[in-house]
């Protein structure tokens, strides 16, 4: 018996007589005994929750490998698939996906990482969207094509994509929200930790406690350092992409990331020969919201591509360590075949 507890006893001697004073001797042992073995469960969660501060940062700091960028990229594209009412079907889809794909791997070769196994997919939804996932997908939507006046606009949508995953965009926000994830988990432990605590000693000294025990998600406390998608449930994946797309696509990317895409996209499409002021001007067709993500003003991102381009046709020096894009050479594609089909029979029925 500490010495708190031989006060209490004396105290209750002198009020109440030896016999009440038997039953408090009995409760202040027994809680003697659960506030310290509370207190040892609280030292323990703490110490968890401190070896999980440490696999946050080691989370943080490591180098996300091809294998899972192709995984990852994979269940984030099933995902835009499924929102975006999935693929084009029919008699053309066929030959409309072909056409995409060879505009697109075109693009794509032109680009720093040319190896990847891009593919390109048009959505039947009717709203103006294209999307990406990483390792090389690239979506857009029936309603983007049905407002395209010629390839090189398309060209344009599709190199922007293309400046999102070379620049591995959404590589970076997955990592972020990954870590944001573990971090609420450590919260969540030690929070857990405290509740715990606070519950089991009001009920032991003060009656049932009123504090709601809660449920924490610790679904991500375990995913450090490497994340094999091969290994992880259904559930976990799923939660995992979810939580991405529903992320990117409420505060989308930032906005120096689509300045940059936008940017790559122009030197893409002067490479593969497209006009790149087509896609200037198609950025007036979009609408002001509405898009699968958040985007930097039309107005600002058509003024950051006129400088660009402005400074793309001043010739380089001789002794730069830089090739100076040829837009002298560059027209405008028209529509072709089932691109053109297909964007006036969705025009018609949007209009």
């Amino acid at each position: 018996m500490n010495r708190r507890q031989v006060t209490s006893l004396v105290t209750c001697l002198m009020v109440s007589g030896l016999s009440s004073c038997s039953t408090v001797q009995r409760f202040a042992i027994n809680s003697g005994g659960t506030v310290g073995r509370l207190a040892s469960e609280h030292a323990q969660t703490s110490q968890h929750a401190s070896e999980m501060e440490k696999e946050c940062k080691a989370l943080e700091a490591r180098t996300i490998d091809i294998e899972e960028e192709y995984a990852f990229g994979g269940a984030v594209s099933v995902n835009w698939v499924s929102k975006g009412g999935g693929l084009i079907h029919g008699a053309d889809a066929d030959a409309l996906h072909e056409q995409l794909n060879k505009i697109g791997k075109n693009l794509a070769a032109q680009s720093s990482r040319p190896t990847l196994a891009w593919t390109f997919g048009v959505l039947q939804s009717e709203g103006v969207n294209a999307v990406s996932g990483p390792g090389g997908y690239v979506f857009v939507s029936e309603g983007l094509l049905a407002r395209l006046d010629n390839e090189a606009q398309l060209a344009g949508v599709l190199a922007h994509e293309i400046g999102h995953i070379t620049g591995k965009h959404a590589m970076h926000e997955y990592q972020t929200y990954l870590v944001d994830q573990c971090r609420s988990a450590v919260k969540a432990e030690q929070l857990k930790a405290g509740v715990k605590t606070a519950a089991r000693i009001g009920s032991a000294l003060i009656g049932p406690s009123q504090l709601p025990p809660g449920e924490l998600r610790n679904l991500f406390k375990d995913l450090t350092r490497n994340v094999d998608f091969n290994r992880l449930s259904d559930e976990a994946v799923k939660s995992i992409t979810d939580g991405f797309v529903a992320r990117v696509s409420e505060k989308g990317f930032r906005q120096e990331d689509e300045y940059a895409a936008d940017l790559e996209a122009v030197e893409l499409m002067a490479a593969a020969g497209y006009a790149p002021e087509e896609y200037v001007a198609f950025l007036s067709k979009l609408p002001d919201s509405g898009l699968s993500t958040e985007h930097p003003s039309k107005r600002k991102r058509q003024e950051r591509l006129n400088a660009h381009l402005r400074k793309l046709r001043v010739p380089a020096q001789d002794d730069a360590f830089t090739t100076s894009v040829d837009l002298s050479q560059t027209k405008v594609v028209p529509l072709r075949d089932e691109l053109q089909s297909r964007r006036m029979g969705t025009a018609a029925r949007v209009e």
